[in-house]
C-alpha cells in the first residue's frame, strides 16, 4: 500500500502494475515521438487522477469496500502520471477504462478526456463517439449505450 496526497491507500501490488514514476516515463516516452504541434489522441486505460472519470470505492486492506456514515466511502483512484502527461502534452482526446463506474466526460486543460463506463454484469456495451474536424480538433461527443 501507498497513500495518495490525500492520505487514501492506493493498491500496489496488483498484476501488471508499475509504478506512478515508471508510468509517466512510459507515456512521455510515446508522446515525445509525436511531432510538435500535430493533433493526437491517447488511449490510456487507467484515467486521470481527480478527474471525476476515476471515482471508485475506497478498499480495506482486504479489498472490502470502506463504509462511512453508512455509505461506501468513494476516491479518485486514478493515475497522477496521467493526469501529468495530459497537462503537459494537451492531447485532443483522451480515451479511459478502467473504472467502470465512472462514465463520463471532462475537460483537462483542452484535452477532451471520456470514460464510456460499463456494466458487465448487466450485459449493456457503453461507449463514446467523438467528432474530429478534419484538423484533428475535438467537435463533439456523444456516450453511448447499447
Amino acid at each position: 500500500m501507498k497513500e495518495c496526497p490525500r492520505g487514501h491507500r492506493i493498491l500496489t501490488h496488483t498484476e501488471r502494475e508499475c509504478s506512478e514514476d515508471e508510468l509517466g516515463k512510459q507515456i512521455e516516452e510515446m508522446l515525445e515521438q509525436v511531432p510538435p504541434g500535430q493533433p493526437c489522441i491517447v488511449n490510456l486505460h487507467c484515467p486521470p487522477y481527480a478527474s471525476g472519470l476515476d471515482d471508485a470505492p475506497e478498499l480495506d486492506d482486504t479489498l472490502k469496500p470502506v463504509i462511512r456514515g453508512g455509505r461506501p466511502s468513494i476516491i479518485p483512484v486514478g493515475s497522477h502520471a496521467v493526469r501529468d502527461a495530459i497537462k503537459r502534452y494537451q492531447p485532443v482526446v483522451g480515451l479511459h477504462g478502467h473504472i467502470h463506474e465512472s462514465r463520463g466526460a471532462q475537460k483537462i486543460g483542452r484535452t477532451l478526456c471520456v470514460n464510456p463506463g460499463s456494466d458487465y454484469s448487466s450485459g449493456v456495451l457503453r461507449g463514446a463517439v467523438i467528432d474530429l474536424a478534419h484538423d484533428g480538433s475535438c467537435l463533439d461527443f456523444l456516450l453511448t449505450t447499447g
